[in-house]
């Protein structure tokens, strides 16, 4: 066989090659066409593929759209610009030198009665101290202020005073038999503001009492002295 003859007889096999290729093709996709013809699940797949790739292909052609004009986006006429997270990683760490100082309390004493034991502390359902104590005894307020409210309440308080003693703290007494001052009075821990009662919801005589810092209730041990 010389060279002219090899080269006829390759591109034959090349053809039929060819040919076949063409027909296992031909008769896989027939064999494919058919499965999903017959499997309405792959009918779905067969619709919903194609809209699934084109979605990717935008969504990473928008990306790419996007990412250098990152300084160019604007809200509200602001350009947006962002970080790169390489710059990020070799930017030094700033510390905080601010120093943080303690609040000081106004309080001058820890207990609005003499005597008594503290027979419920501060709890997320009590957000209070109470302190039983007899039946009468002096109430007298946490630290100066002003009277803000001195009257009776439907929460089961009962009688309340409320003090203002500035810098957002207020202080707040329930259950008080007799109330001894009204609304404006300036107080001090000397005075009395009334006596230990019944009144509102109550097993027993006790104050109770609240503390309030920036209208939060706090538990008293955190801001009363030691």
């Amino acid at each position: 066989m010389n060279l002219k003859q090899f080269r006829k007889l390759k591109k034959r096999v090349i053809k039929i090659a060819k040919l076949e290729v063409r027909e296992v093709i031909k008769l896989v996709s027939t064999f494919i066409h058919f499965q999903i013809k017959i499997r309405p699940r792959l009918r779905l797949l067969a619709k919903v593929i194609p809209i699934l790739a084109i979605i990717f292909v935008s969504s990473n052609q928008a990306v790419a759209y996007l990412k250098p004009k990152e300084a160019e986006i604007k809200i509200n006429g602001q350009a947006i610009l962002v970080a790169d997270k390489t710059e990020e990683k070799n930017q030094p760490e700033e510390e905080i030198s601010q120093a943080i100082q303690s609040r000081r309390s106004p309080f001058e004493f820890q207990r609005p009665v003499s005597g008594g034991y503290l027979s419920q502390g501060y709890r997320g359902y009590h957000p209070a101290n109470d302190i039983a104590v007899d039946l009468g005894t002096p109430i007298k307020p946490l630290g100066p202020g002003i009277v803000e409210f001195a009257g009776k309440v439907n929460d089961g308080k009962g009688n309340i005073v409320i003090i203002d003693h500035g810098d957002s703290l207020k202080s707040l007494y329930a259950h008080m038999g007799r109330i001894d001052i009204g609304v404006g009075n300036v107080v001090n821990t000397n005075t009395q503001i009334g006596t230990v009662g019944l009144t509102g919801h109550t097993t027993g005589p006790h104050v109770h009492f609240e503390i309030y810092d920036r209208g939060k209730a706090v538990d008293p041990a955190s801001i009363l002295p030691q």
